[in-house]
């Protein structure tokens, strides 16, 4: 008591994790952007412990759940249960910190899952010139200018999708990303060929909050996965995802010598883990950066 423990010792002895996630879901989850896929993964562990109470609660248990969790579907990968476990720290870091229902967090001591390098398919010059060919090609107008935004930015699809008119300075050539999967407002250059492509579908007088690539109701954003698909047809393009378009242009920044914070940054990574992954394309860059820089120092020797 004199040390300040009692509290933690009596809540943890008389809360469930069953309690502690419908509490989070109730009072955290609304104000989180991918609330309903943690729903989803906090109902899975209230499935494997909710019944424990807090106090019950450790680290050999947490395993034991994730185990099961994992064994419950053949195709969940190393990641998938690593955000599987993220899900479940947070859950237990409100508790220690917020609720005062713990006092010491048992998930710090799961170590995650070793996950494999992350995929890196990028277009070549000739499936680029033979993809831009068919989107320009394509019965749907909107695919030019939002393959082209998403080459030249590495903007996400659902960044792209929900971009709407106001989004867009004209006069300053910059996409402003207000919705963005960190939460970090950011922006992106409208390059020429994008600013051109753009302008063909821009209405006259557009209204700033109408989306920019609106369906039919003119409320949700157009849906492209056919006119995509098509054009990856017409293009001869094989093991390629829309997603892999920011992948073409990181590798594409990499392989001109940009370094990996300026990756980083244009990509909107908050940290340079994920942009480092396209690190080994600039080899040949570091190697003639080494050898003028090194030239110079050593040409007496």
């Amino acid at each position: 008591m004199e040390a300040g423990r009692h509290t933690h010792v009596s809540e943890a002895s008389k809360r469930t994790v069953g309690e502690l996630i419908d509490r989070y879901i109730e009072e955290v989850i609304p104000t989180k952007k991918s609330g309903q896929v943690q729903i989803q993964q906090l109902r899975r562990w209230k499935e494997q412990l909710g019944d424990l109470r807090l106090s019950e609660l450790s680290p050999d248990r947490i395993l034991a759940a994730r185990h099961e969790i994992a064994k419950a579907s053949e195709r969940t990968s190393n990641g998938t249960i690593n955000r599987y476990q993220a899900a479940l720290s947070h859950v237990l870091a409100v508790a220690e910190k917020t609720y005062g229902w713990i006092e010491i967090n048992p998930i710090r001591r799961v170590p995650k899952l070793k996950e494999p390098q992350g995929r890196v398919r990028y277009l070549s010059d000739e499936e680029r010139e033979a993809l831009l060919t068919a989107c320009a090609e394509s019965s749907n107008p909107f695919l030019l200018p939002i393959v082209l935004i998403a080459l030249t930015t590495g903007m996400r699809r659902g960044e792209i999708e929900g971009l709407t008119w106001g989004d867009i300075d004209w006069k300053e050539d910059r996409i402003l990303i207000e919705e963005t999967k960190s939460g970090q407002r950011r922006s992106a250059p409208l390059l020429p060929f994008a600013k051109e492509a753009l302008a063909e579908i821009r209405p006259e007088n557009p209204d700033p909050k109408s989306l920019a690539f609106p369906g039919r109701s003119g409320r949700r954003p157009i849906e492209i996965k056919k006119a995509w698909y098509a054009a990856l047809r017409q293009a001869g393009i094989e093991d390629f995802r829309f997603h892999d378009l920011r992948h073409t242009a990181a590798s594409y920044l990499a392989m001109d010598g940009a370094s990996v914070p300026e990756i980083a940054a244009v990509l909107g990574h908050q940290s340079h883990q994920m942009a480092a992954r396209y690190a080994h394309l600039s080899d040949g860059h570091t190697r003639s950066v080494l050898e003028r820089t090194m030239g110079k120092i050593f040409k007496d020797d």
